[in-house]
């Protein structure tokens, strides 16, 4: 087997995709621990925004001080991006003029490719750069990951797994946690959409996603397991505003999409300002509203809004006028709107 090259002089790792930066730094850290035999020849500073000042000058006079051990030194910064614009300049010329066998590791979650630094790591070091997928390459990014942790998956149970745990791209590291689930779960063999229902944990995006999905189907039954299971996974207040709003928005977009007419579904997505597959949706689950349907949804939401504010009404919902329960507001206003 060949030797590994040599470490270069910096390394910058960067991106919004965090597990991927995290371990590109734990495999930098292991590889100095394996040529000296421990980790005393690394330092780590973390910077923060509030006392990015100070911990620049720390991590300037770790590098103007020699090393005491064999072996490559590393000193690892955490959070670099809190630099501003002067302190990343004076970091340069630590980083242009390093003591012997002194390795730079900076760790950022965004960095713009026309500062002078930036410029400088391409140079003489090395840019790591570890960006999360846009949605719409999700499923692939899902497979990929799987694939690391020797789980066979198929595109179609990766989309699923996507629909139960959320598509969005800034929760990659609860992602990863329900990939790692899965694949204790299925021990190599290849996963299945049982499998995601059996052992990942819906979204709650997710939830309330498919909780519009059933109101426009017009499911009662569906639409009320589904908000039992929000309220019951967090805070019943902070969900239940959600949950409202969500129907409010929903109803707008089903309403626009109402009064599209004829409209295919790329032309729709245009139109109303959503994603295709939303678009798809929506055109599919008009024909189960009308103009009394959608009267009688915007006067349940309009009670319910400011029932939320404990200004309500005398209704079921209140007593003189005071709120009992946000969560009641929003499954009487659920109940009001699909009747």
């Amino acid at each position: 087997m060949s030797e590994p090259a040599p470490l270069k002089p910096v390394y910058l790792i960067v991106g919004s995709d965090r597990p991927k930066v995290r371990r590109a730094v734990q495999r930098l850290r292991r590889r100095v621990i394996a040529e000296s035999g421990s980790d005393i020849n690394i330092a780590v500073f973390e910077v923060e925004s509030a006392t990015s000042g100070a911990t620049l000058q720390a991590v300037i006079g770790a590098a103007d001080t020699p090393g005491f051990a064999l072996g490559t030194r590393l000193l690892l910064v955490l959070n670099a991006h809190h630099f501003k614009a002067k302190e990343r300049k004076e970091l340069l010329s630590s980083i242009n003029d390093p003591m012997p066998g002194t390795c730079f590791a900076l760790e950022a979650e965004k960095w713009a490719k026309d500062d002078a630094l930036y410029k400088t790591i391409v140079k003489t070091g090395d840019v790591l750069n570890f960006d999360l997928p846009k949605r719409y390459e999700m499923a692939g990014w899902v497979r990929e990951r799987a694939a690391a942790r020797r789980l066979p998956m198929s595109t179609a149970v990766a989309r699923h797994l996507l629909d139960v745990c959320g598509e969005d791209p800034g929760h990659s590291e609860r992602l990863e946690r329900e990939i790692e689930k899965l694949a204790l779960y299925c021990r190599s063999a290849e996963a299945t959409e049982e499998d995601v229902d059996a052992v990942c944990t819906p979204d709650d995006e997710a939830r309330i996603f498919d909780l519009m999905d059933a109101v426009g189907h017009r499911d009662r039954t569906r639409a009320f397991a589904l908000l039992e299971t929000i309220f019951a996974s967090g805070d019943p207040k902070e969900d239940a505003n959600r949950v409202l709003y969500s129907l409010l928005r929903y109803v707008r977009q089903l309403e626009a999409a109402w009064q599209l007419g004829a409209s295919d579904q790329s032309t729709a997505a245009k139109q109303l300002g959503v994603h295709p597959f939303t678009a798809k949706k929506l055109l599919e689950q008009r024909k189960n509203y009308d103009r009394r349907r959608f009267d009688r949804a915007y006067r349940a939401l309009a009670v319910a809004e400011p029932g939320m504010r404990g200004r309500a009404p005398a209704t079921l919902e209140t007593a003189a006028g005071v709120n009992h329960s946000d969560r009641l507001v929003v499954e009487l206003a659920l109940a009001r709107l699909l009747s």
